[in-house]
């Protein structure tokens, strides 16, 4: 893997908003339940690609889909991003055919969902600070690491990424350029979240005890 210096300022950790408003999908791939989580976590990295059409229908939400639909591991893009994405020469992803259904089971055309084909190194918890946080209503703070930053700093330059495997395994967090998100802002995106990966607050206690430093296991 061809390697780049992350300027970790201009990238970015995408989310899902956490509102029940947007229109959320879900990706229904023809394994066993069992076998679900794995085969969209290797639709998600890549690892995997479609002979035919997914199937994908409405969860949750509005009857009106965003030009950018989450699914709780693939996004799913409208032709429109699809095509400033091939014009803006976006790295890091490629997207396969999906059929959408909307809250009436009705087809809703124009859309791919995407695999992020980029890759960077595990994330380094060893380099975050530690923070204290005191949610409201909450009697106890809590330690948090702040910042996410890549193990020797190896990214491969891409506009849309994940973390390579370590021995521990992977995560499942997409991180995305600054190009990315300023053309989600320029469509009013607004069921996604975008956090500076020199901001993130990750919850000490929601990360494996294997990944921590030493002195938080």
């Amino acid at each position: 893997m061809s390697s780049y210096l992350p300027v970790y300022n201009k990238l970015f950790k995408c989310s899902d908003v956490y509102s029940t408003r947007p229109f959320k999908a879900g990706i229904e791939a023809k394994v066993g339940i069992e076998a679900a989580f794995d085969y969209s976590c290797a639709l998600l990295r890549g690892d995997i690609k479609p002979s035919e059409p997914l199937e994908a229908r409405h969860l949750r939400g509005t009857h009106t889909p965003s030009l950018v639909i989450y699914t709780g591991f693939s996004l799913l893009l409208h032709d429109s991003i699809i095509e400033t994405f091939i014009q803006q020469q976006i790295t890091g992803w490629e997207s396969f055919p999906v059929t959408l259904y909307g809250k009436k089971d009705e087809l809703i055309p124009n859309y791919s969902g995407i695999s992020i084909t980029g890759r960077c190194n595990p994330v380094d918890y060893y380099r975050s600070k530690i923070v204290l946080k005191e949610p409201p209503g909450v009697i106890r703070s809590h330690q948090c690491f702040k910042g996410t930053y890549f193990k020797d700093d190896v990214w491969d330059g891409t506009d849309l990424f994940m973390d390579n495997a370590d021995k521990r395994g992977y995560t499942l967090h997409q991180y995305v350029s600054e190009r990315v998100k300023n053309i989600f802002d320029t469509n009013k995106i607004k069921n996604l979240e975008f956090t500076n990966l020199t901001e993130t607050e990750t919850d000490v206690m929601h990360i494996p005890k294997e990944r921590r430093p030493e002195h938080l296991r």
